[in-house]
């Protein structure tokens, strides 16, 4: 029996890095195995990567006017903030979406990776859930995307709350109720992208399956890995600071003033598209979306904004980093899963005031400040102090055996057929 698969990353907001764990997780099911993706998918992507996409997308898209930092407590914020989750004519309109694509495929196992109304689309079809998530997807304690912030989180991002209106719209449709963001994001089967040693297992729900750890998820299109030029004599620099309405042009400048030195031979990875002015930096090589596995791996230093495929990416390949972090689960990968393990540092962190929520920008080199975007000069320090320390390089793989051992070890097949039995 083929066991037909499909797939519902988040993308509210965002999306290139969940379709390309969706992707990887794909690519290592067997020959049993026939796989989609839902309409929540990077279709770009997805069709470079030759599986289809079914369903069609709900109108709107991502909002067109993001912070330059966004202050997430948990993943109801996300899904409050940026999906608008709070009015149930949203959540109606992507349940809708995701029932379609379910009915037109008819998979018998749905994949979720925070996407909330795959995850009530499957439990009214009675099908079982896969989760990709990470771990802080999946704690129950206060801020687990924050965990250094005590303030209220909705004097961080004051929308209502959405798994009020997710439980009403699940009690409508006769589901169990929704009380927690735990009770969407843990699956009858649920896989993490990691290993115990970067980010412990939490403890699963009652009635729940353990978390399986199966190593780094992420996805390079197809064909051997890309690899930028070399210049030799030269500190070779991988930067990835993501895309969309979180990262200003600003922002981007300072980081390529940075570098902008004679000894600096960069890589910057612009996504789908790359605007004239950064190739003014004529030691600046210019991909647009390469995967990151030879990019890392061409790299002396990966500068990004903590993206948790590219900071597990560098981690597994033994890599140094500088973290520059445009939200609050940026961040905390570079704090907990980086700077923690002396692997890298982090350029710029956040301090949140317990009473009214008032965000400060806390500059590693520069101190506090109310301007989201880090200098040049300060970034450039940063840089200079991981590259002048040899010893972050040789604490940059401390978890590099244990992602391997996960990898090598989590079998996603057995996984996901687990769930049919």
């Amino acid at each position: 029996m083929t066991i037909r698969t499909l797939f519902f990353p988040w993308s509210a907001g965002g999306g290139a890095g969940y379709t390309g764990r969706g992707l990887a997780a794909a690519d290592r099911l067997d020959e049993r195995f026939s796989c989609a993706f839902g309409p929540s998918a990077v279709t770009r992507m997805v069709a470079e990567a030759g599986y289809s996409v079914v369903g069609t997308p709900s109108p709107g898209g991502p909002p067109q006017k993001v912070p330059a930092f966004l202050p997430f407590t948990d993943v109801e914020r996300v899904f409050a903030a940026t999906a608008r989750y709070y009015r149930k004519s949203v959540l109606a309109d992507h349940l809708a979406r995701d029932l379609a694509a379910i009915d037109a495929y008819r998979p018998h196992i749905v994949v979720t990776d925070m996407q909330p109304t795959a995850v009530l689309a499957a439990r009214l079809r009675g099908l079982p859930v896969v989760s990709l998530a990470d771990t802080d997807f999946l704690y129950d304690t206060p801020h687990p995307w924050m965990p250094w912030n005590t303030a209220d989180p909705k004097k961080l991002l004051p929308h209502p709350d959405a798994i009020e209106a997710i439980g009403e719209l699940a009690s409508e449709h006769g589901l169990a109720p929704v009380r927690h963001v735990r009770d969407l994001l843990w699956g009858d089967r649920t896989v993490v992208p990691s290993s115990p040693e970067v980010e412990p297992a939490p403890i699963a729900p009652d009635g729940r399956s353990e978390a399986v750890f199966v190593g780094p998820l992420y996805w390079d299109p197809p064909g051997p890995p890309f690899q930028p030029e070399r210049k030799a004599g030269t500190h070779h620099v991988y930067v990835t600071i993501g895309s969309g309405g979180m990262v200003t042009e600003r922002a981007l400048r300072e980081v390529l003033k940075a570098l902008d030195r004679p000894d600096f031979t960069v890589f910057l990875s612009a996504g789908f598209a790359a605007s004239d002015w950064v190739r003014e930096h004529r030691n600046v090589q210019v991909g647009g979306f390469t995967g990151i596995t030879g990019p890392i791996g061409w790299a002396d230093l990966v500068l990004s904004h903590g993206g948790y495929s590219t900071v597990l990416a560098s981690l597994e390949q033994g890599r140094p980093q500088v973290v520059l972090p445009f939200m609050s689960e940026q961040e905390a990968n570079g704090r907990y899963f980086v700077e923690r393990h002396g692997a890298g540092l982090v350029a710029r962190t956040t301090e949140v005031d317990p009473v009214d929520g008032t965000l400060t920008y806390v500059n590693r080199h520069g101190g506090r400040t109310s301007d989201p975007v880090v200098p040049a000069v300060e970034i450039a320090r940063t840089v200079d102090e991981v590259l002048g320390d040899g010893g972050f390089a040789e604490r940059a793989g401390y978890a590099r055996e244990a992602l391997a051992r996960d990898r090598a070890a989590g079998d996603l097949s057995e996984v996901f057929a687990s769930v049919l039995r």
